[in-house]
């Protein structure tokens, strides 16, 4: 019995320790697309965007930061829907399900929320001209 619990519980932790070992990407997580991403765009165009030392240091500053902040909230909606899914195979009570289901939207609503703020924070930076040309880079515009 000891062996077959042991069994179970490296099954369980293995594949996230190698997760852990490989870069976290949302949507092969089963995450929907972001709304809009913009950073990655403007830190590999930073030249093309002329952008001032200053600028440099926030865009050094935002991704010392916030991706770890982001990637946090995305796994741990990630993990809820890996709970969600057993949940319903288990056959669980409705209302349980019902109710983190809507805990899972609420997660939902924050990454869009911080991917907004994100947005708004590079348009408080960048001059408006900048911003358009990051729109453009970014695919969000034309």
């Amino acid at each position: 019995m000891k062996r077959f619990l042991f069994s179970a519980a490296l099954a369980m932790v293995l594949p996230l320790a190698a997760a852990a070992q490989e870069p976290f990407d949302a949507q092969k997580a089963g995450l929907s697309q972001p709304v809009i991403a913009v950073t990655m765009a403007l830190a590999q165009n930073a030249d093309a965007l002329q952008l001032t030392d200053e600028q440099r240091g926030a865009v050094k500053a935002w991704m010392d930061e916030m991706p770890a902040k982001r990637i946090a909230v995305e796994r741990e909606t990630v993990a809820m829907r890996t709970e969600l899914r057993q949940m319903i195979a288990a056959g669980a009570p409705v209302a349980e399900r019902e109710a983190l289901a809507a805990r899972i939207g609420a997660k939902e609503t924050e990454m869009a929320m911080m991917r907004s703020a994100c947005v708004d924070h590079w348009r408080s930076v960048l001059t408006p001209e900048q911003f358009a040309e990051l729109l453009r880079l970014a695919g969000v515009t034309e």
